[in-house]
């Protein structure tokens, strides 16, 4: 029968296509819906799921971590490593049962600790623990190091052959051409020039850079001159004659020290020494800014800073002096001896306000100052450095390609922390990183 010959209670004709075309939209909208909700049920499950292994997961590798560092069994070598049992860790109450259980499925597995770049992996491949486990789950290999998901790292040995030489020490440098820091690569303070240090070869690396230090010694010796009699002598010395001494003994001549630099030209005297000099304004730069010297102030030199420049285009003259002073007497004149640190034969006086020093001598490798000289000897001591670099020279990689732990100390013969510490050999380690 034609269906345009159906029709509504109405008298209206249905259109049977179209209400079978609506039909199936509506049934294809409703499983669209359901899919939906099945697949948003399934992602939240997942992420939940996974979200509940990964604490598990943390929370059994930091119980390892502590556990190791408590036992003092941690490795201690790049590519090293060891192996704690999950039982363990409950046992010894880094871990409870409930923290390792899922839907009431304990967990068991070994936990592996490696060594690697200086820093720590810790793999938990759990089993027995619903969805949570991994053991049953296929290893692959990459050679970066994966963001997510059970990671393990695998080391793999090669060697070279290293030869080690001593340069030949070299001269000892004093102290104020020695840097003040100590070098971050070296770990000690190196000559200022460093072209000082000895020469290696240019095929080869530096180890260590070593150092010496040894004490020299210099003097010098205070003297005094010595006088017969007291007499009548002033105990103060005067530029000026002071009331009631008519004259001065010139053998006691002594000089003030130097007064401050000043723009102002001093008052003369008879007496005065004056000693000009040019004097500038300094500064330096702070970004465009010049920074001035005492705010602007004119100075022969800054005092205690290296990092002022001079403005050659402000300069002046600026002053300093010094007087000549001595000794007042009355009647007889005093005989004075030369300056002499020991006591002279026939003069049985000192006079402490007359002192003199002798030049340093040279330096000694031992100090020159004894109980006989203590009482007029001056020392200085300075402390010089020599220095001697440790180097080396690789040879080719031995080994045709890198090897595991247990086939590098098979072929040595010893064990990997005896080969690591080996002179004669620089260990090279290559990771590479397994995941599930």
């Amino acid at each position: 029968m034609d269906r345009e010959r159906y029709v509504e209670a109405s008298g209206e004709k249905i259109n049977q296509e179209k209400k079978y075309k609506d039909y199936v939209k509506k049934l294809i909208i409703i499983f669209s819906v359901i899919v939906c909700i099945v697949l948003i049920f399934i992602i939240f499950r997942s992420i939940s799921r996974n979200s509940l292994c990964n604490e598990m997961r943390n929370k059994i590798k930091k119980a390892a971590l502590d556990y190791s560092e408590k036992q003092n069994i941690k490795p201690t070598s790049n590519g090293d490593f060891i192996e704690v049992d999950l039982d363990t860790l409950v046992e010894n109450d880094y871990l409870k049962e409930e923290d390792i259980s899922v839907n009431k499925n304990k967990a068991t597995g070994i936990i592996k600790i490696t060594k690697y770049n200086n820093k720590y992996m810790v793999t938990a491949d759990l089993d027995n623990c619903d969805y949570c486990s991994t053991y049953d789950k296929k290893w692959k290999e990459s050679s970066k190091e994966p963001k997510k998901g059970v990671v393990d790292v695998v080391a793999y040995y090669n060697y070279k052959k290293k030869s080690v030489n001593y340069t030949n020490w070299t001269d000892y440098i004093d102290n104020d051409k020695i840097n003040k820091d100590v070098d971050e690569k070296y770990g000690v303070r190196l000559p200022v020039e460093k072209s000082r240090l000895p020469v290696v070869p240019t095929d080869s690396k530096i180890e260590k850079i070593e150092v010496e230090s040894k004490e020299y010694y210099r003097y010098r010796d205070k003297k005094w001159r010595f006088y017969n009699e007291p007499l009548n002598y002033t105990s103060f010395f005067s530029s000026e004659q002071p009331s009631g001494y008519a004259l001065y003994d010139n053998v006691t001549l002594r000089y003030t020290e130097w007064s401050d630099y000043s723009l102002n030209y001093p008052e003369k005297k008879s007496y005065r020494i004056i000693e000009s000099k040019k004097a500038y304004k300094w500064y330096y730069m702070d970004g465009k800014k010049k920074v001035y010297y005492k705010d602007g102030e004119y100075a022969v030199e800054p005092i205690g800073n290296e990092k002022y420049i001079k403005d050659t285009s402000n300069s002046a003259t600026m002053y300093r002096y010094r007087d000549k002073e001595w000794r007042w007497y009355n009647g007889t004149k005093r005989k004075y001896s030369g300056f002499s640190s020991t006591p002279v034969k026939g003069y049985n006086y000192r006079d402490d306000d007359l002192v003199s020093y002798s030049g340093y001598s040279g330096w000694y490798e031992t100090s020159q100052v004894n109980v006989y000289n203590n009482w007029y000897r001056e020392e200085e001591i300075s402390t010089r450095y020599r220095y001697r670099i440790k180097y080396y020279v690789l040879s080719m990689s031995v080994l045709e390609k890198a090897v595991t732990k247990e086939e590098l100390e098979n072929n040595l013969n010893q064990n990997i922390n005896e080969i690591l510490n080996r002179e004669d050999l620089e260990v090279e380690i290559t990771y590479k990183y397994k995941y599930k």
